[in-house]
């Protein structure tokens, strides 16, 4: 049997609603989020449900996950010299959003719940250290009470990655909004997706106010005016502006959370409920935590252990694997300090300094992972819980 295992969560459950609102902006002629002949106003709707669903006074729509964590840095004044303090077991966006604003990832270790280890945190900072970027990585938060207390004694800038966790919880509070603000995406293989998009969330207004224009190019916009770039406070920018259609269909993916989130954990609690947990070291997460379950992972003594597992469950349909070709670390980037431009840039105005980060390297390794796709039937579940058992007593 043929086992569905596809990281798409919220794209199986986009459906009429979706295309019913998509009809509704396409007959407006409106696409663009701030102008038209009949103008929904779509993003501003989306961002406001976002801040009523997270808690939070100020979100930003822009255009994907990677520019919502640059509009971040950008906000908070990361720049040329800096330093970000960041896991290397994320995908390269995280920290090529850092390069983009002259600064530098330094490299933190992991922990067993393969985020950012706490303990390593204060070994790695120094006079350039400016940030910390928690990356939520596979639904679950970080430490983020242990973060959080090492950032204020240090006087550090907290930034959430929360584009693999919306809808994770860390003591009750929303992942993403509990450092100095998070970034989001909607990418086709989120918990809700657009397709392409991504939004930032914060309390602040002074983050909210430089990232907002940041994304309009620079320019001071009022409501849905034609911003003005000479009030002798405005910037340069990028155009990171998301449109109508996404957040269309946005909205109608965010009614959907409740029962996305509880779908996938009921899948989970199916399968890890009848495999032997003492056999299975399943990936341990941090008290108090409410998860996003988009994913099993199991842990193995050793890489050939967990290369013999993954063979096993391939040759019987259940698409097990390591979760990646390699740390981002060792990427072509950082390893010669490879850049888009002869000058080197960031790399020549930002010391970018190796660090080694051992459990990292062996962990992803010895790690299996199965995405929970949200087509999975019982039938399946039923499956994958056999062929566990199964290799279990051979093994």
């Amino acid at each position: 049997m043929k086992i569905p295992n596809d990281p798409f969560i919220g794209t199986h459950y986009i459906g009429k609603e979706e295309i019913k609102a998509v009809k509704k902006v396409l007959k407006s002629k409106s696409l663009f989020r701030y102008h038209g002949p009949k103008l929904l106003y779509k993003t501003d709707e989306f961002e406001q449900n976002m801040k009523d669903y997270l808690g939070v006074k100020y979100v930003l729509a822009c255009s994907n996950g990677g520019s919502a964590i640059k509009l971040c840095c950008i906000a908070n004044g990361i720049g040329p010299g800096d330093e970000v303090l960041m896991s290397p077991f994320t995908f390269i966006a995280s920290a090529s959003s850092v390069l983009t604003c002259g600064a530098v990832p330094k490299f933190v270790d992991i922990d067993e719940t393969m985020n950012i280890n706490p303990n390593e945190i204060e070994k790695n900072i120094n006079s350039k250290t400016k940030a910390i970027l928690a990356i939520h990585m596979q639904g679950q938060p970080c430490d983020m009470n242990k973060i959080m207390k090492i950032a204020k004694k240090h006087n550090l800038i907290v930034i959430e990655d929360t584009a693999q966790a919306f809808g994770a919880e860390l003591n009750g509070k929303k992942a993403g909004t509990i450092g100095d603000c998070g970034a989001f995406s909607l990418q086709a293989g989120k918990t809700i997706t657009s397709g392409e998009g991504g939004f930032i969330a914060t309390n602040s207004k002074k983050i909210y106010d430089i990232a907002k224009m940041y994304h309009d190019n620079g320019g001071f916009r009022v409501g849905c005016d034609y911003p003005t770039w000479e009030n002798k406070n405005t910037i340069f920018g990028e155009n990171f502006k998301i449109t109508e259609l996404q957040s269309a269909i946005a909205n109608e993916q965010l009614k959907k959370i409740n029962t996305i989130l509880k779908k996938q954990k009921k899948n989970y609690d199916y399968v890890i409920d009848h495999i032997d947990k003492n056999f299975y070291k399943l990936r341990p997460y941090v008290k108090n935590s409410k998860l996003v379950f988009s994913n099993i992972s199991i842990e193995f003594d050793t890489e050939n252990e967990c290369n013999k597992f993954i063979k096993y469950m391939n040759d019987n349909g259940i698409g097990f694997n390591i979760y990646c070709s390699n740390l981002i670390n060792a990427f072509d980037t950082f390893k010669y300090k490879n850049s888009w431009h002869h000058s080197k840039f960031p790399y020549n105005i930002s010391k970018y300094d190796k660090t080694k980060c051992p459990n990292a390297e062996s962990l992803f390794r010895r790690v299996a992972w199965f995405s929970l796709s949200a087509s999975l039937k019982k039938k399946h579940l039923k499956y994958i819980v056999k062929k566990l058992e199964e290799y279990k007593n051979e093994f």
